[in-house]
């Protein structure tokens, strides 16, 4: 788990999780923030909490040479759950999402990327890339117009 994380809107962090539920101590309560997780990756929990769970933080952090980097901070149950089903489903992963996605369970996948479209355009000089970039971070343009343009 990380060291220093930032908590979603409840507040809580891995850091405390970890210091009420030892994995070495079984009567901690470990049992029932496992079950948590299980609800939680099933969908088994009502509607009020999902919502609640799904609430994230937005941030706008200035870049040292200038813009905006939106930063979003999830909430911690939510996070822990993705990380227990990113360790399970590992393999799964790998056989059904390779070699078509950069981003489950591939490291370096912004550079294999980089480097498949510099071989291809070396491959074809005639070819050009395209990069378009939309985000709706801060609600700045309608999506509706998004689809327009697309």
């Amino acid at each position: 788990m990380s060291h220093l994380s930032t908590s979603g809107p409840s507040r809580i962090i891995f850091e405390r999780l970890w210091d009420y539920f030892h994995l070495e101590d079984l009567a901690s309560g470990f049992p029932l923030l496992f079950q948590l997780c299980y609800h939680i990756a099933q969908d088994h929990i009502p509607c009020q909490i999902t919502h609640v769970l799904g609430t994230t933080y937005l941030l706008a952090m200035t870049k040292p040479l200038g813009g905006v980097r939106p930063i979003t901070m999830g909430e911690t149950l939510y996070q822990l759950t993705s990380r227990i089903l990113h360790l399970q489903f590992h393999n799964v992963f790998i056989t059904h999402f390779s070699p078509h996605q950069f981003k489950v369970i591939t490291k370096c996948g912004r550079e294999a990327i980089i480097h498949s479209i510099k071989c291809t355009l070396n491959l074809h000089p005639n070819w050009v890339v395209f990069q378009l970039n939309i985000t709706n971070a801060f609600n700045l343009m309608s999506r509706g117009v998004l689809r327009v343009l697309l």
